[in-house]
């Protein structure tokens, strides 16, 4: 049987402000090109499909559109909430989606329903798994309460209480934060709690011979072949920038003593446009180039301050999602806010410009005064020749 497994859709969101839907919608079509593939026998979605717990109704009706071009393929679908997801939201129309062959993880509220497919060698036993927290598994089985203490034991009772039968092929559909033996990479678009609190131990799974995990960004293994994270389909921050995203697609054989043979390949993406930083001076990033339509995070090394450097990089750069000045008085540097530049007023274009030229410190007062003597002459000035 072979398996699409894939995570971390997070559709809705944005990149420093700017819109991801037109990424998203081409990424998307890709996922459901690799699912029509005739060798694929089902899709698993690892969590966080949404970006946020209330998605905007764009992101809504391209979750609808998704879900229903993978229903239309004729092919089961298996589907838990992150999170970053509200699971009453995910779980919406459940009973109906179900009969369209889209499985999605109700709020938790029992222990995990065993779905049966079956291929050449017999049944495949699949169970989803949503996000949990101790408090959720707590008030689920109160009678185990006392034993809850930590997300690794809220994660180990919940997989006991599915009671899964280790002579089975069993496949679990998960989001959380599994640790292996080695540390796991993370990202600056991961939300984990400070030390590590949430941490699960990869041995809570040993009954299942695959586990499709989602939650965090960087494809990796944490057991083997047999516990992965898929990982995000596109680069969402710039510590991304040099992962190599894939799908996962896994073969899953006939069983013997040591698990159910185990395949698993990468299916890379090819997003719409690329996520990455570049530097330089103004003059060496616009020379001699056409237009790049990467989302580019941008450094300028000008140790003077070149005039509308906003206005020539977006000529080249249309999609420039960060700027910032480094040079010998900046240091750093701190990143010039790019929403909603066309709101401020001239006085507060002045101060974001000295913030950026000073390393982030404020004009004094007698500056600040100096700054509004000069915009109140200039708008003078201008009043008077109209």
């Amino acid at each position: 049987m072979n398996f699409l497994h894939v995570s971390d859709l997070h559709i809705g969101k944005k990149l420093c402000g700017k819109s991801l839907m037109d990424d998203q919608r081409h990424i998307l079509a890709e996922i459901l090109e690799m699912a029509a593939a005739p060798e694929i026998d089902a899709v698993l979605v690892a969590g966080d499909l949404y970006d946020k717990s209330q998605p905007s109704g764009e992101a809504v009706e391209l979750t609808g559109s998704f879900l229903t071009r993978l229903a239309n393929l004729g092919k089961p679908c298996f589907i838990v909430s992150g999170n970053h997801d509200s699971p009453e939201q995910v779980a919406y129309c459940e009973s109906i989606l179900s009969g369209a062959s889209i499985f999605v993880s109700p709020a938790f509220n029992a222990a995990p329903a065993r779905h049966v497919l079956r291929d050449e060698f017999g049944e495949v036993h699949l169970y989803l798994l949503p996000f949990v927290r101790p408090m959720q598994v707590r008030r689920v089985f109160p009678e185990r309460a006392a034993e809850i203490r930590s997300y690794a034991d809220a994660v180990r009772v919940a997989v006991e209480e599915m009671h899964v039968d280790p002579s089975a092929r069993n496949v679990l559909v998960a989001h959380q934060f599994v640790l292996g033996t080695s540390a796991p990479e993370l990202t600056d678009s991961e939300e984990r709690m400070v030390g590590g609190v949430d941490a699960v131990p990869a041995e809570v799974f040993s009954d299942f011979d695959y586990v499709a995990l989602g939650h965090l960004h960087a494809p990796q293994r944490v057991r083997g072949e047999r516990v992965r994270y898929a990982g995000s389909p596109l680069k969402y921050s710039l510590s991304e920038e040099r992962q190599r995203k894939a799908a996962l697609k896994v073969h899953l054989g006939s069983k013997g003593e040591d698990g159910a043979s185990l395949e698993v390949e990468r299916l890379p993406y090819h997003p719409l446009r690329d996520v990455r930083s570049i530097r330089g001076t103004l003059a060496e990033l616009t020379a001699e180039q056409g237009v790049c339509m990467d989302c580019v995070f941008v450094t300028l090394t000008d140790e003077l301050p070149p005039l509308d450097p906003l206005g020539s990089l977006l000529q080249s750069y249309p999609n420039l999602v960060q700027l910032r000045m480094e040079n010998s008085r900046t240091g750093g540097g701190a990143p010039i806010p790019l929403e909603r530049v066309e709101e401020r007023s001239p006085l507060e274009h002045f101060v974001h410009f000295f913030r950026a030229q000073n390393n982030g410190q404020e004009p004094n007062a007698a500056q600040m005064a100096l700054l509004r003597e000069v915009v109140e002459e200039a708008e003078v000035s201008r009043n008077a020749s109209h």
